[in-house]
């Protein structure tokens, strides 16, 4: 498939009642969209062709008085072959991390190209808190980000809880867990409650060290231990004030959802969801400026990753820069990765290694259940890592 660049809107403080007419056919877009996808399992399935020990919050560079290092999680994991990769991230040593939905685990790729688990002992459920990673139980992960002293984060969704994978193997809840909900005022991540299964979504770590977390809003892990709300209204109802949501400040945003976060160079949050599924930034004043709506072709996908450079890679299709552009990435032999007859749909997963080489998360869309995880690399030559 030929890259597509993305359609690009004037990046302005927004105007408020074009982008709420915008948002509002996109979301009834959406709907459709997933009313159709919700038909057809059925019909599938109906054919029957066949789907403790915690710790207080803090910030995550150097947490637990740890110095910074360049490894990876210590781990004595299988080695597997991924069944549902979903998001990716990249480690300081350049290792990729891979979040396996259909095994309930987090996987490393090895430099010899093998899989091995660092998270998870494949059965669904929670539990492990305070011993060795692989042998908790964790159900329906998402989001994944890894800090500079190589502690891996992960939204496990499932339990409606972030928790971390320390360098030494041992796994903890950071946030989530609790029975208060989050709102306007800061709550003790312990004590948090981000509203059930199915709430938790992108993760990402600030310039400064600090957790980023994405559900109906935005919060920030700070190194006290409290949430603090940053985008969003925190609000479930997405139709609850909805003629305000491209207010300024960000905090007034009704977002529902923040699918997924990245930091660009100039230390801008870009989050992608919200109104409209599109693309928005944070700025360092705290306003929400709209970048862009959901693509054509339904592959923004939520999908951002941090790059060396400074930009935001969207979807393993195209770059943001700090300066305001959006520009299509080159790849030669993407559409033959999944075989000519598959449509090629980047998914939630997008990372970006040390020398700009760009991972990315594929499946074959709706018809077909091909997946893949490919590379391309700087000079766009794709080359692919693992295939169902």
């Amino acid at each position: 498939m030929t890259l597509l660049a993305p359609h690009r809107r004037a990046v302005t403080e927004v105007d408020a009642e074009a982008l709420i007419k915008e948002a509002k056919r996109l979301r009834r877009r959406r709907w459709m969209r997933a009313g159709l996808v919700v038909v057809l399992a059925a019909a599938v399935s109906g054919l029957g062709l066949a789907l403790s020990r915690t710790t207080t919050g803090h910030a995550v560079s150097g947490s637990k008085g740890t110095s910074p290092a360049t490894g990876d999680v210590a781990t004595t994991g299988s080695i597997v072959s991924p069944k549902t990769p979903g998001a990716l991230a990249v480690g300081p040593s350049g290792a990729l991390y891979v979040v396996d939905g259909g095994r309930d685990q987090i996987l490393r790729r090895l430099s010899d190209g093998r899989f091995r688990v660092v998270a998870g002992n494949g059965k669904s459920g929670f539990s492990g808190d305070g011993g060795q990673a692989v042998d908790a139980e964790i159900r329906g992960a998402s989001g994944i980000a890894v800090a500079k002293n190589g502690t891996v984060y992960f939204a496990d969704e499932g339990n409606g809880r972030v928790r971390e994978i320390l360098p030494d193997g041992i796994i903890e809840t950071v946030a989530g867990g609790g029975t208060v909900p989050l709102g306007s005022k800061p709550v003790p991540a312990l004590s948090a409650s981000f509203g059930g299964p199915s709430s938790l979504f992108g993760l990402a770590i600030a310039p400064n060290g600090e957790l980023y977390i994405g559900t109906s809003a935005v919060y920030r892990l700070n190194s006290s231990g409290m949430l603090v709300w940053v985008v969003g209204s925190a609000a479930r109802d997405l139709n609850k004030g909805f003629n305000g949501i491209y207010s300024n400040p960000a905090f007034q945003i009704d977002f529902a959802p923040a699918l997924q976060l990245a930091f660009d160079g100039k230390g801008d949050l870009l989050v992608a969801g919200g109104p409209g599924f599109g693309l928005y930034e944070r700025t360092a004043t705290g306003k929400l400026r709209f970048l862009e709506n959901d693509r054509s072709d339904g592959n923004l996908r939520g999908s951002l990753a941090a790059a060396p450079d400074g930009t935001v890679v969207l979807a393993g299709e195209a770059r943001f820069h700090p300066s305001g552009s959006i520009a299509p990435i080159a790849a030669h032999g993407l559409r033959t990765v999944l075989g000519a007859h598959n449509e090629f749909i980047s998914g939630e997963g997008v990372a970006v290694a040390p020398n700009g080489g760009i991972y990315l998360d594929a499946d074959a869309g709706w018809f077909s259940s091909a997946s893949a995880i490919v590379e391309i690399s700087p000079n766009g030559h794709v080359s692919t890592l693992w295939k169902s």
